[in-house]
């Protein structure tokens, strides 16, 4: 059975694959990061070691399904933290949906969901 330290790294290491789906990472996608990272209690050198090894890193699918959709609703964030969903940012997270045994519909009524809750948050800030 994982710990709760590893499947928050896990968590982590699904985030750092969908930011970098595009090729970057944005200020944004590194800040928001950062955030999780401290969230889960990593280390620098554990984030680091994330990062220096992005190509060798694997999708890990959550056990349950609260977690299930919890990753999902933070990939999708992560996809939308700069402003839009590039192609290659959703084709990653219509594959983590369907990996996690949710299909295209769910996933895109979660992305107008969280597209709401996003644009409110930067209304208001």
């Amino acid at each position: 059975m994982k710990t709760q330290r590893q499947i928050k790294k896990e968590h982590f290491a699904n985030l750092l694959i969908v930011a970098h789906a595009d090729g970057k990472l944005t200020k944004e996608e590194i800040d928001l990061l950062a955030q999780r990272a401290i969230d889960y209690g990593l280390s620098e050198a554990e984030v680091r070691q994330m990062t220096d090894n992005l190509e060798k890193l694997k999708f890990e699918i959550p056990l349950n399904q609260e977690e299930k959709e919890e990753q999902l609703t933070n990939a999708i964030y992560m996809s939308l933290i700069d402003g839009e969903i590039a192609p290659q940012e959703y084709q990653i997270c219509l594959s983590l949906a369907q990996k996690l045994g949710l299909d295209k519909k769910y996933l895109d009524n979660l992305i107008e969901l969280v597209k709401e809750l996003w644009q409110n948050e930067q209304q208001q800030s």
